[in-house]
């Protein structure tokens, strides 16, 4: 008797472990085949004005790559006095700041309440005061597409206020682990956003290669200051109206750290800051679902999205425990989840890669686990550190 209520037991926990991992793979699933969908080329009107567009450089002791960063930036295909390169020297130690001057870019040097999303509201009051229609964010490791402004400028002309460009891997090749990173942003910075975006939802913002129209910024002030200020501020947007656009056809793309001793604490700064700002708004967000508030359903969905180790867990826990049906359910769930990542990497990243670090995947999938693991017993208030990348 005490093993037949045992069984009842381990198969109610399983069936809660594949309805846990099923509900957002088959989310992940419809997003996946909806970005497959094929969309339109952006292509200016005749004798439509290219708007002037200021490319903003957040940089926190960012000797190694400013220099590269500005430069491309200056290598815009786009009328060279319709844009300009603005570089937050945040609070740094070294020659950030004289690196980037010497590149030609116009520096804001800050002391004091060191943080990205601070240092991000304070140069928009400055670029608000001058007469730019739209400003791009990007990190100071980052490569932009020779397009990339062009394309900002035709869809703003269009009416879109909040552009959101794919955001990549800018050294896949140097290891295993960057190539794992690249095939992860591959479906979380390109075929999900681009499939919320086929869908008539927000795209979202993921912190590098966004832009944000000058109307935008004054109706909702950039006041994050989580570690995830990107995610914060997207929320932001939403409870205003305000709709993210997914652009694919163009990209940044970034240096990755290459080590897991490197990137363990960038992770364990980002997971515990998505899982700290969940806390924080899933009960709000909730309530106003329930009020009809609808888009706070696109907003609880970014907030509470699973990681990928995660989702693995859960439906390993439902191998492990569940009957028959339960393990045909698990192993659905398995298969439309590498089916998602396949369709993500052969799309946005390199099908070759994707192939060759399939083997690898279940060693990086640990390492996830156990940053997920560290970050519930890290301190809520994380500084904003620059990851080591060489």
């Amino acid at each position: 008797m005490n093993f037949e209520w045992l069984q009842m037991l381990a198969e109610m926990v399983a069936g809660i472990f594949l309805l846990a991992g099923g509900l957002p793979v088959l989310y992940l699933t419809v997003l996946g085949f909806a970005g497959l969908v094929p969309g339109r080329k952006s292509v200016a009107s005749p004798g439509e004005d290219p708007l002037r567009i200021a490319i903003l450089i957040p940089a926190h002791n960012e000797t190694l790559l400013i220099s590269e960063t500005v430069a491309d930036a200056f290598e815009q295909a786009y009328p060279k006095e319709l844009f300009t390169v603005l570089v937050i020297a945040d609070n740094c130690s070294d020659d950030t700041a004289d690196l980037a001057r010497a590149q030609g870019a116009e520096v804001l040097v800050r002391q004091g309440d060191p943080g990205k999303g601070q240092a991000l509201n304070e140069a928009f009051g400055l670029l608000l005061k001058q007469d730019w229609d739209a400003v791009l964010i990007v990190d100071a490791d980052t490569r932009l597409h020779p397009h990339l402004l062009s394309n900002i400028s035709v869809e703003m002309r269009r009416g879109t206020r909040a552009i959101q460009a794919f955001y990549g891997v800018l050294n896949p090749n140097e290891t295993r682990r960057t190539a794992a990173m690249e095939l992860a942003l591959s479906s979380f910075n390109g075929l999900r956003p681009r499939g919320k975006t086929v869908l008539g939802l927000s795209s979202g913002l993921f912190g590098n290669g966004f832009c944000l129209h000058r109307e935008v910024l004054e109706k909702v002030p950039y006041l994050a200051r989580s570690i995830v200020e990107d995610l914060e501020y997207h929320l932001r947007l939403l409870d205003a109206g305000v709709k993210v656009k997914f652009l694919d056809r163009v990209w940044v793309k970034a240096q990755m750290p290459a080590t897991a001793a490197d990137s363990s604490s960038q992770r364990v700064r980002w997971e515990r800051g998505r899982m700290t700002l969940a806390l924080q708004l899933a009960p709000g967000l909730i309530k106003r679902i329930f009020k009809g508030k609808f888009h706070a359903i696109d907003a609880l969905t970014d907030v509470c999205m699973p990681p990928a180790s995660i989702l693995a867990l859960f439906f390993l826990g439902s191998l492990a425990l569940g009957n028959t049906a339960i393990r045909i359910g698990a192993f659905s769930g398995i298969f439309l989840m590498a089916l998602h990542y396949l369709m993500a990497g052969f799309r946005f990243g390199s099908p070759v890669r994707t192939l060759q670090i399939c083997f690898f995947l279940p060693w990086y999938l640990v390492w996830k686990t156990i940053i997920l693991g560290k970050s519930f017993l890290t301190s809520k208030h994380l500084p904003w550190v620059r990851t080591k990348r060489h």
